[in-house]
């Protein structure tokens, strides 16, 4: 729901500087699209999906630099690739890039087996990137995720999460008591206007905040 609640708010001009997102609202896709609308989508990076990165051995993607006016790979043992070509995933139609790294470099390297599978034919490892433009963005957020800046700024979350699990318990926001989709929409406007009313109270009377809360189960393992 990122790029329809990111064209909603263009079209009545309140689109923000910075949108702060939990990591299923980020794509590499929606990092550009919100770049090209003129806001910040601040949120976790999708994680490498490769194997290398999957199981932290061999080279990942991230090991791999990638030369785009060449249209070639070069792997971190210095050699570049022979075939680049474009084409579609074959599951959700996203455009990406294929490269194949030649057998002939690849079988007698001495980090072939971190690297990849033994050679059978005249290519060695194939990786997947995406565009080059979501490429970059997807990097630039991955980059700058492990700084203490961009932590200490996203840590503002913490506030958004405290005031859906606040929802959740006190107006039951997980489900409608209504049938039709107007009604649903008024109840929503409902529980955020008794938030606000019980935010107010509890600032105006000077009502501690709460502590973190202890689950059940976990409450049952701090037991056992």
């Amino acid at each position: 729901m990122t790029e329809p609640i990111h064209q909603t708010l263009t079209e009545r001009e309140l689109l923000p500087d910075v949108h702060v997102v939990d990591a299923g609202y980020t794509t590499a896709a929606l990092f550009l699209s919100a770049t090209k609308r003129g806001t910040e989508l601040l949120g976790p990076a999708p994680h490498d999906s490769s194997r290398q990165s999957r199981e932290d051995q061999g080279f990942s993607r991230a090991d791999f630099r990638l030369d785009w006016d060449n249209e070639s790979a070069i792997c971190p043992r210095g050699h570049r690739s022979f075939e680049w070509w474009e084409q579609k995933n074959h599951r959700n139609g996203t455009p990406v890039l294929k490269v194949f790294f030649s057998a002939e470099h690849c079988r007698p390297c001495p980090k072939q087996t971190s690297c990849t599978k033994p050679p059978s034919g005249r290519r060695g490892r194939g990786i997947t990137f995406l565009p080059r433009g979501r490429h970059e963005a997807l990097e630039a957020v991955r980059q700058a995720q492990e700084t203490d800046s961009w932590k200490n700024r996203y840590a503002i979350r913490a506030g958004v999460e405290g005031t859906i699990s606040q929802a959740v318990r006190v107006t039951g926001l997980r489900r409608t008591r209504y049938r039709v989709l107007p009604a649903t929409h008024l109840g929503h406007v409902f529980a955020a206007t008794a938030i606000n009313l019980i935010r107010i109270d509890r600032w105006l009377t000077g009502t501690a905040l709460g502590g973190t809360r202890t689950s059940r189960l976990e409450a049952l393992m701090l037991a056992a």
